[in-house]
């Protein structure tokens, strides 16, 4: 009897062990990365001054283009108003698209596969991101903002960086529970 309560007991260890771990993992293929460039996420007060910025110039070089044509001003001036419009147009819509078509060239390069495991672990003192075979570590005090939408959790960091989970790669625990352990670890 005596040995079926030890067996109980460990059976017990482990499910608490593995209670307070959670564990979100998922496979970064090129697809998925696309994906990611149509998402747009503005977090931080300088990336939202830009986007303004870059907004009020596309809208100068538009207004700007559309006035030398009208007043006939010339070339000179048709030329400068319509790079300012292109320039902020090309910032504000495209270039995400050719900067995660880089970063996932620098990743597929650096690691040497064309996909690779992201796996995002939250334990009790960090959160330990390892990426293939990189692995950095976060402390839950650095959460800033945790942004949900549908199955894409963003959990937003002070130092600019931000964490991606889906809610329905957990392979130990659930999003539910993870976010639960996340407030109480920040409060």
């Amino acid at each position: 009897m005596s040995l079926y309560l030890c067996n109980a007991k460990a059976k017990h260890a482990i499910n608490i062990e593995r209670n307070e771990s959670m564990k979100n993992q998922y496979i970064i293929t090129r697809e998925l990365m696309k994906t990611w460039a149509k998402e747009y996420h503005l977090h931080g007060a300088a990336n939202v001054i830009a986007f303004i910025l870059r907004c009020m110039i596309g809208a100068m070089g538009i207004a700007g283009l559309i006035l030398s044509i009208k007043l006939h001003m010339g070339w000179a001036f048709a030329s400068i108003y319509s790079l300012f419009a292109i320039t902020a147009i090309f910032k504000l819509f495209f270039a995400r698209f050719f900067i995660w078509s880089k970063r996932y060239k620098l990743y597929s390069t650096t690691f040497g596969v064309s996909e690779w495991v992201r796996t995002i672990e939250f334990l009790d003192d960090e959160i330990v991101c390892t990426e293939h075979t990189s692995v950095s570590k976060f402390k839950y005090s650095n959460i800033e903002k945790i942004k949900e939408m549908n199955n894409v959790v963003m959990i937003f960091m002070n130092n600019n960086i931000a964490i991606r989970l889906y809610k329905d790669a957990f392979v130990e625990g659930t999003w539910e529970e993870c976010k639960k352990k996340i407030n109480d670890m920040l409060k």
